[in-house]
Order: C-alpha cells, then structure tokens, then sequence
C-alpha cells in the first residue's frame, strides 16, 4: 500500500473514514480482498510472500501498511512487512464452550506493538497503522515508539505520517472536501483518483531516479508495469465495517468491485 488518507474521529462513537491506494508491480500476483480460509481475515494477499498490505477481522481490528523509502531502498529485509498485518489481524477461536465460541484476539494493541519493535530490523521500511474499534496507533521504522492518534485527518504514503509528500497533501484537502460535501458515501469523492504527475521541483527526494520519482508522484500511478492495483474505501462506525475494494487496471479504470460488511 502505498497512499492513504484518513478521517478519525475517536470518541463514544468513533469513527474511521479511509481511502487507500495499493501501488506495487501490475505483474507480481495477487489476490483481491476476500475472507481468508479460516474465515478470520478480511483481507488482499501477496501471493508471493503471503501477507497482506489492508485488512480487518471479526473482532473490530483493522491494520494498514505502506512502505518507507527514503533510507531503505536496497535494505536487505530477513521478513515480510506484509506478515505485520496478517499477524496483528490473526485470532483463536475459544471453543471451550463449544455451544457459543468466543472469538479471542491474540494480542492487544499494545502487546503487538511491543512484539515488532524488539525486531523491527528484520523488516524493510514500514509505516504500520492499528486499529480496535475505539483507538488507532501508528508507528514505524523510523518512529519505532509511534503515538495514539487524536482528533483529525492524516495523510500516509512512503515516507512517515503526514510527511507533506504533493499527493499526499492533494489528498488530505480531498478528503476535507469530502467531509464539508455533505456526501454520504466515500465511493462519492475523488479522494486519490487524481493521475496528474507533479513538477519535478515539488518532488520528494528519495533516493530513486527521477524518472521514478515523477512516475510514482501521482495519486493513482497508470504506469503499465508499475501501478495502482486496487484502492479500498473503509467506514469504521457503529461496531460495523463497511468496506469497498475496486480493483484498477492501468488506465485508471474500475476493473471489478466487491462489498463487505463486518458487525462487530
């Protein structure tokens, strides 16, 4: 994943509002948002490395990942960052009572956090985004201790929460449009569907060639090897995900789209 922003209003009522883009090589396979074998993880799947880049579960947790570049391109990774959202998001099943088995998260918040970052290392440059119904925590490679996030909207791309990457921050005023609209549904915005490239003098410096640099400026990258594959729509209210995954081919179309609804 590669580009997202998100409304948070934490409270009684909390409420998540998120759109996401996943950019990565249109040819390294990939499975669209589904529910996992053990029908416990609502989520796409790197079939090559087997982990996940956006996902929730039926207990309420949802976790996003982008990656981090400045600094680690070439870093030589011993795991997949794609086992941290496929970890936290995994549960047991309590059937000591067999008549009603409780679903029983393995790790809080907390605990998980602490567990990656006594070997973060292993991992190439991440940003990680947890969430359990009534709070959200970010952390990542470069900000191991991360912080609880309050009141706002925030931008995440390949660089640290709210780095003012031009799409990221084109994103932001997007998704505050969206909120000012009166729009009831993501899916009605424009949030990251821009594919306008940005001038190189407001480019980030990243350690990667500038023809690179340009082609991954946009919103949603129409590159035919390397692009935008899917973008995903998430409204956390109420105990219940709504959730949308459109699947985008390198025209910037809309190739296929599938519904879910989690209630808590």
């Amino acid at each position: 994943m590669c580009l997202a922003v998100f409304s948070w209003q934490p409270g009684a009522d909390s409420v998540l509002q998120l759109v996401a883009n996943r950019d990565e090589f249109r040819a390294r396979p990939t499975s669209a948002m589904h529910w996992w074998p053990d029908n416990t993880i609502l989520a796409g799947k790197d079939e090559v490395a087997g982990g996940s880049w956006l996902g929730a579960n039926k207990l309420g947790h949802f976790a996003l990942l982008t990656n981090i570049r400045p600094g680690f391109i070439g870093y030589q990774a011993t795991r997949s960052r794609g086992d941290l959202v496929r970890n936290f998001l995994s549960y047991q099943l309590n059937s000591t009572q067999l008549s009603s088995p409780q679903l029983t998260s393995t790790q809080s918040i907390e605990q998980y956090h602490q567990s990656v970052i006594t070997e973060i290392e292993a991992y190439g440059g991440f940003n990680l985004l947890l969430g359990d119904g009534e709070r959200l925590f970010w952390f990542s490679s470069t900000n191991p201790q991360g912080r609880w996030l309050e009141a706002g909207i925030y931008g995440l791309s390949n660089d640290s929460l709210d780095t003012p990457w031009p799409k990221t921050e084109l994103a932001k005023q997007q998704m505050q449009a969206f909120l000012d609209s009166g729009k009831t549904t993501l899916q009605q915005s424009e949030i990251l569907t821009s594919t306008t490239v940005f001038a190189d003098h407001q480019l980030p410096k990243t350690d990667v060639p500038i023809e690179w640099e340009r082609k991954v400026s946009a919103q949603t990258i129409t590159d035919e090897q390397y692009g935008t594959r899917c973008r995903t729509y998430l409204d956390w209210r109420n105990a219940r995900f709504n959730i949308t995954e459109q699947q985008i081919d390198s025209q910037a179309n809309i190739s296929a789209e599938a519904n879910y609804l989690i209630e808590v």
